[in-house]
C-alpha cells in the first residue's frame, strides 16, 4: 500500500477491541536469524507487564531505541518468529521509502497509559 492509497471502511469495533499502550523500550538486540533485518525489543508496558517483539525498526540505531517512548499493540496474541516469540506490536508509520518512523507519546505518558 502507498501513501496515496486510502484502505476500504472498516468496522470500528475490531479497532476498539486492540488494547494499546505506551510502553518504554529496556533493551533492543540485533535479530540475525530474522528473515529481514530486525530487532529484538523488550519494553515496560507498566501494570501489563514486560513484553517482547520483533521489530524491523533497523533504520534507527539501539542506542536511539534504549529508553524511547513507543506505541504498542498488547492483546494480539504471541507469534512465533525465527524461534522468538513476539508478544506485542509496535506502532509507526511508514514514508514513501518504506522506512518506519515510531509513533510515539508526549515525554510525559507513562508505561501503561492507554491510547484511545
Amino acid at each position: 500500500m502507498t501513501n496515496e492509497q486510502r484502505k476500504p471502511d472498516c468496522d470500528p469495533t475490531g479497532f476498539f477491541d486492540a488494547d494499546i499502550r505506551v510502553g518504554r523500550v529496556l533493551s533492543v538486540e540485533e535479530f540475525p536469524e530474522a528473515r529481514k533485518p530486525a530487532y529484538k525489543l523488550k519494553a515496560d508496558f507498566g501494570p501489563v507487564g514486560i513484553l517482547q517483539t520483533s521489530a524491523q525498526i533497523t533504520n534507527y540505531r539501539p542506542e536511539d531505541l534504549k529508553d524511547r517512548l513507543v506505541i504498542g499493540v498488547v492483546n494480539l496474541g504471541r507469534k512465533r518468529i525465527a524461534g522468538f516469540t513476539s508478544e506485542f506490536l509496535v506502532l509507526g508509520s511508514y514514508d514513501a521509502d518504506g522506512l518506519v518512523h515510531l509513533l510515539s507519546p508526549e515525554d510525559s505518558a507513562t508505561p501503561g497509559d492507554v491510547i484511545g
